[in-house]
């Protein structure tokens, strides 16, 4: 890969984004918070430990050539 990849995460494609960032043996799964008295899914958490990021619905996830993920906020 000679450029980044970029997503915009959706319900739609997270589970294409998980599994691509699956394939770098990176751990991902999604991100569930309390909204309106039930707990949602709201996104993707990509990583784990004090480096993981999290992806929110709208928000820009990029694979980098080296293997790297970024999250930009909506």
């Amino acid at each position: 890969m000679t450029e980044p990849r970029t997503w915009t995460l959706t319900r739609k494609n997270l589970p294409e984004i998980d599994d691509a960032i699956d394939h770098d043996r990176i751990y991902a799964k999604g991100y569930f918070e309390y909204v309106d008295g039930r707990t949602v899914c709201v996104g993707l958490r990509i990583g784990t430990g004090p480096t993981r990021q999290i992806a929110r619905y709208g928000d820009t996830i990029t694979r980098h050539p080296n293997g790297t993920w970024t999250v930009t906020a909506a």
